[in-house]
């Protein structure tokens, strides 16, 4: 018996072919008829734009996956847009100019210890890197690239290593978090271009304003910036974004308002002078151009590493070659995004296009998200009254294993180039349960004489037993969860019990305590915590009872951590042991400059994380961590010295190293003891060990 199929005329066969072809073509130019096939509230004003005629899609518009397909955005949602397919093993950061307008994204990094994420170990770490960003900006080129494990609270590693980003740019984005976190930035900013009106993306991207309208578009368009005022701040322009502040319909709703004439200005940076330092006088490391002070000098970005010893660094920049699309006046305005105000100093003539920048180190700051940072931003707006332009950014990085310390007149008096990790080892989380061993070990009734008789009087009676009996409650359930998930079978009540748990502790941490002072939970848990760090004689007082509890404290390494902090500030000068092996402070008590209270510091931050509450703190002892491509360890202090009190530049400086006292004059170079002998000069050099070091020539 034939089948059905073969008694079809081949014609008619021929026929169903070209029914199936254009069935196919027809489906073809529906698709491309829509902007993009998602069926959300952006996805349907998208298409009803497009076909409307008012949004010019994303038929221009190209995308570039450079991560192998690790996190690819859904191509079939935007249907227009050109795919660039990959070539070979061509993986990573990009690395070349596109000619058609292109959003990408790259979803690798290695750990902070080795490269980093990639925008931090190789665009940020030189001049070529940030040039090659700008080339990018104005090239209509834009790409997405996760932090992964380097804008993350904590501190040395523990919980994670703080903000290690040494340059702000608006060249580029880099998402909060590790892979497929880059995906709600990607489809944003799409959308966003393919809403503006086909005039208005047309002269976007023959001129090279695509990427920066779109980052004003997109930071303006934040959930957390609702005025102008909120723009100016560092809410609009943190380093690293939070996909959760993404509003995709707010951003559509400007692209497509915009017109030709409504096109923000835009903000040009130029370096017209600045500080000159020079190696082996004014900061030290080996020979060679590896650590670089210019990471950045392009129009968008300029970058700076401050590791002088100097006592403040200046820029001169000029803001003149700033325009508009649109021939209108255009003001200028500065803005301190993130920083210590006492630190930063602008000054800007009303009118002039020049401004002067000063900066002077600072501690470390709180930036997005809670996270420790060492750079000082400040934005640079372009506007006509009605429209503001994206930020250029001026960055000054700050190193993290450096302080430096000020006399009153602002001079800088001493720096410490190997520094303490100033992290205590709290949890970073409210909802974190180990808060509940920070109750039990601040206010249980057993604590050994030591600490009882210091904490006499910090809490009163009514609060410290507030503080016990919520902790023990919550203990309670805490203790019943954990019995729960050893059962299979209720591991979902585990679950949820342990987030009910969570809540509470947060509550708690939050909740006022009874009594007079009205304090809140965990502002008196970390008042207590720091009287011990404000009392600078605490070792030196109590050095027999603290080196006992270290044999017993559960941290194992507490007497080897207690040992190495007393060794280190003894090479550098701060401490002195005698032959009974008991130490004191190399300077009397009563004379401790901020460089010696700042360092003893460190030792009883290190006291207190593994001696005094071991089972409560979680805390690196190791000095404070720095990227290793942005400077080396040295482990030494400097001290500076002034020919008279009103001098602006030190005379020389008096360096402790190695249980060694050594004078340096203003060039740099080092003075020897006898009597009338030539100052020589100094070569500096890595030693086995990796660590910084120095030798006299001639």
């Amino acid at each position: 018996m034939k089948t059905a199929r073969s008694t079809i005329p081949s014609h008619s066969r021929r026929w169903r072919s070209v029914l199936r072809l254009l069935c196919l073509l027809t489906a073809v130019s529906t698709a491309q008829a829509q902007v993009t096939t998602r069926t959300d509230a952006v996805g349907k004003q998208l298409n009803e734009w497009f076909a409307a005629d008012t949004a010019a899609g994303l038929a221009g518009i190209q995308y570039e996956n450079r991560d192998g397909q690790h996190s690819p955005l859904n191509t079939a949602q935007y249907p227009q847009l050109q795919v660039l397919k990959a070539v070979g093993e061509d993986k990573g950061p990009a690395h070349m100019l596109r000619r058609t307008p292109t959003f990408g994204n790259c979803s690798m990094a290695s750990a902070p210890e080795q490269i980093g994420c990639l925008p931090r170990g190789l665009y940020m770490r030189n001049k070529e890197g940030g040039d090659f960003l700008f080339k990018q900006y104005v090239a209509n080129n834009f790409f997405i690239y996760p932090e992964h494990l380097d804008h993350d609270r904590g501190a040395n590693g523990i919980g994670g290593y703080g903000d290690l980003m040494p340059l702000n740019t608006p060249a580029l984005l880099i998402s909060q978090g590790s892979s497929f976190s880059d995906m709600p930035f990607l489809n944003a900013f799409l959308c966003a271009a393919a809403a503006f009106t086909p005039e208005t993306q047309k002269l976007l991207i023959d001129k090279g304003l695509l990427m920066p309208t779109l980052q004003a578009i997109f930071r303006r368009s934040n959930k957390n910036v609702l005025t102008d005022a909120d723009y100016y701040s560092g809410k609009a322009h943190p380093v690293v974004f939070d996909a959760a502040q993404i509003d995709e319909m707010k951003m559509i709703q400007m692209a497509h308002d915009m017109r030709p004439e409504t096109v923000p200005p835009v903000a040009v940076l130029e370096v017209k002078d600045e500080t000159k330092l020079e190696r082996g006088v004014h900061f030290f490391e080996p020979a060679g151009g590896q650590f670089a002070i210019d990471i950045a000098s392009s129009p968008a970005s300029i970058g700076r590493i401050l590791r002088g010893n100097t006592s403040e660094y200046g820029l001169l920049i000029s803001m003149e070659k700033s325009f508009a699309l649109v021939k209108r006046p255009v003001g200028l305005r500065f803005a301190l995004l993130q920083g210590d105000p006492r630190c930063v100093k602008i000054e800007q003539q009303k009118g002039s296009p020049l401004a002067r920048i000063r900066v002077r180190h600072q501690p470390p700051v709180a930036g997005a998200r809670g996270t420790r940072s060492h750079r000082i931003d400040i934005g640079v707006f372009a506007t006509d009254g009605k429209t503001i332009s994206a930020p250029a950014i001026l960055s000054f990085y700050n190193l993290p294993n450096e302080m430096h310390f000020h006399d009153a007149q602002g001079r800088l008096t001493e720096i410490h180039y190997q520094t303490h990790n100033p992290d205590p080892g709290l949890p970073i989380d409210e909802k974190d349960t180990r808060w509940l061993q920070v109750m039990h070990a601040l206010t249980r009734e057993d604590l050994p004489p030591l600490l009882k008789n210091h904490l006499e009087g910090h809490f009163s009676h009514e609060e410290a037993e507030t503080i016990r009996k919520t902790r023990a409650d919550i203990h309670k359930r805490l203790l019943a969860a954990n019995r729960l998930a050893s059962d299979p079978q209720q591991k979902d009540a585990a679950e949820k019990l342990k987030a009910i748990v969570a809540e509470d502790v947060q509550k708690a941490l939050t909740a006022k305590l009874p009594g007079p002072k009205q304090r809140v939970t965990a502002i008196a848990l970390l008042l207590a915590l720091e009287s011990f760090l404000t009392d600078p004689l605490l070792f030196i007082r109590n050095q027999a009872e603290i080196t006992t509890l270290a044999d017993q404290s559960p941290k194992k390494t507490a007497p080897a951590d207690l040992r190495a902090e007393i060794h280190r500030l003894t090479l550098i000068g701060i401490l002195q042991q005698n032959k009974q092996g008991i130490v004191s402070t190399s300077s009397e008590p009563k004379k401790l400059t901020a460089g010696e209270l700042h360092a003893l510091r460190g030792l009883h931050l290190t006291i207190l994380s593994q001696i005094f509450f071991p089972d409560a703190l979680d805390r690196s002892p190791a000095p404070a961590w720095v990227p290793p491509m942005l400077t080396t360890k040295k482990p030494w202090r400097d001290v500076l010295h002034y020919a008279d009190t009103d001098a602006k530049a030190p005379a020389g400086w008096t360096r402790f190293h190695d249980l060694r006292r050594s004078e340096f004059n203003a060039e740099g170079q080092f003075i020897p003891v006898e009597k009338n002998a030539k100052p020589l000069p100094v070569t500096y050099l890595l030693d086995q060990d990796g660590n910084l070091s120095w030798k006299t020539r001639g």
